[in-house]
């Protein structure tokens, strides 16, 4: 199942460091924002990683992984769930792209790479987000960079790290050339073009059509005890669970450097925040109505679970000390003073191997026989297609004739586009080198002649365009073509680069903030 993430690797770094460069400029995401799963409290998040003694929030984290989990979805369908990104560590990968950044900031410095304040003020005034009718507002950059980043001069440094990031890369970008025998040989991979149409049995709805009986997961625990265990080992996380509490919070924000008064006025707001609710006001009412945290005043505050290392240490002390239905006293963090109420409170447990055994069991058979299942009717419909009866007719689109089903979802006939044959990812399919393989040796109108396994499930395809390179065309596409090696190039000189330094960092990793983004364990 990690195919996907191999094959889709290079293919996507170069979008990666695009959406590290300008994680800055969504200004919707200053410090303040708050991970659904506890990760952060109103602006001080815990640590995702430390490298070299500089820490990357946990609240950059999240949004880095949100933001590759799109991505990947966008790539594969739907049946990219947060379930198998989890099986395919993109928690760790998402955490590698911020390593990787903050490395490359600390070698700029070390270097002497400077960015000046005018490059940074002229990146501030070009930011759509700060301009109506084409004219930069100064009160609009205000009050948003207030609101997000507490200050103007936390927002700017943000922005002259990025401007760093970009120009330590770009000084990588100016070393690399390419030959003109290569750019030819690339256009003609490229020129070389198929497009499917393909009918996806996911296996996550197949497991909606599977039973699994206490005997039949005993008998496959018995039968495979290794991979019962090295499942449970590879999954630790979820077996080993620390205490956590869901809560509600009522923020009155105090911005860095913030005066006596600011501080007494945040103080103050708290402390009325606390005397509404003891008098039985409902906090999620409170909440909505005072808060200065943007992201949880509209669900009354709520910020899901929190836990040790994955919250501010003061607020997680406070929260994890109270009982479900407890109202904390006022409690300080970095980001101003808080009202923290406990909804529910699930205690530290740690679920033995033997206690886990039958659960993995079943889910590994559960699984297991999913992926038969979808198999089964993936070739059973292959089989139909070769006799004649086309995909679209077995597999109507919605509105078009009688819906085919799989555990209630609609399976449809779907069209990747056209496709080169130099990637191993198929539009739509996501990694399936076998399949890209097979497409390029096909006609126009070929069924293609077996079931192709892919990260979300078995997949059959009918070819629908084929076209072979035509070299009066090469000029016209010769440019295109130079620049998108040159990129894969520059992200190859960029990788290296980034090896070494690792190779020489300190990097310190937030363990359990990446065991948050794995599935909980289940129920004992």
């Amino acid at each position: 199942m990690l195919d996907i993430v191999r094959a889709n690797k290079k293919g996507i770094l170069s979008w990666l460091i695009v959406l590290g460069i300008v994680v800055v400029f969504a200004i919707n995401f200053g410090p303040g924002s708050l991970s659904k799963g506890g990760a952060g409290c109103g602006g001080a998040p815990a640590y995702a990683a430390r490298v070299n003694g500089k820490s990357i929030s946990a609240a950059d984290f999240e949004r880095q992984y949100e933001n590759l989990l799109r991505f990947y979805q966008q790539q594969a369908g739907e049946g990219f769930t947060r379930e198998l990104a989890a099986q395919l560590g993109l928690g760790r990968q998402a955490l590698g792209v911020l390593v990787d950044r903050e490395l490359a900031l600390q070698e700029a410095r070390r270097r002497g790479v400077v960015v000046t304040d005018r490059e940074v003020s002229e990146a501030v005034h070009q930011m759509p987000a700060f301009q109506e009718n084409g004219q930069f507002r100064y009160e609009t950059y205000l009050e948003a960079v207030r609101a997000n980043y507490g200050s103007p001069g936390n927002f700017e440094a943000a922005v002259r790290d990025d401007l760093l990031y970009q120009k330590i890369l770009g000084a990588l970008v100016e070393t690399v050339k390419v030959p003109a025998t290569e750019v030819r040989a690339q256009w003609a991979a490229s020129a070389d073009r198929a497009a499917l149409q393909f009918v996806r049995f996911p296996v996550s709805a197949a497991q909606a059509e599977v039973k699994v009986s206490d005997a039949d997961a005993k008998a496959f625990a018995d039968k495979e005890g290794a991979r019962v265990e090295a499942f449970y080992k590879e999954n630790a996380d979820r077996y080993d669970q620390k205490a956590r509490v869901h809560v509600r919070h009522v923020l009155a924000r105090v911005a860095p450097g913030a005066s006596a008064d600011e501080e007494a006025a945040a103080r103050k707001k708290i402390d009325e925040a606390a005397a509404r609710v003891k008098k039985g006001e409902d906090f999620g009412k409170v909440a909505a109505a005072l808060s200065d945290d943007p992201n949880t005043k509209d669900r009354g505050g709520d910020l899901g679970f929190v836990s040790e290392g994955l919250a501010d240490a003061a607020f997680a002390k406070a929260a994890l000390a109270l009982k479900a239905g407890e109202v904390s006293d006022p409690v300080r963090t970095p980001a101003g003073w808080h009202l923290i109420r406990a909804e529910e409170v699930a205690p530290a447990r740690q679920v033995t191997l033997e206690a886990a055994r039958l659960d993995i069991a079943r889910e590994l058979l559960a699984r297991d026989r999913a992926q038969a299942l979808a198999r089964e009717k993936a070739q059973a419909a292959l089989d139909a297609a070769r006799k004649g009866k086309a995909l679209g007719e077995q597999f109507p689109p919605a509105g078009k004739g009688k819906q085919v089903t799989l555990g209630g979802t609609v399976l449809a006939a779907e069209e990747t586009g056209p496709f080169g044959a130099g990637s191993p990812v198929v539009p739509r399919i996501g990694a399936a080198p076998e399949l890209a393989q097979a497409a390029l040796a096909a006609k126009a109108g070929q069924v293609l002649p077996k079931v192709f396994d892919t990260p979300s499930g078995p997949v059959i395809a009918a070819v629908e365009l084929r076209e072979s390179p035509d070299p009066a065309k090469f000029e016209a596409e010769r440019a295109g073509i130079e620049a998108r090696l040159q990129g894969m190039k520059a992200e190859q000189v960029r990788r290296a680069w980034l090896e070494e330094l690792r190779g020489k960092a300190r990097i310190e990793e937030n363990v359990a903030l990446l065991g948050a983004t794995q599935p909980a364990a289940p129920q004992p």
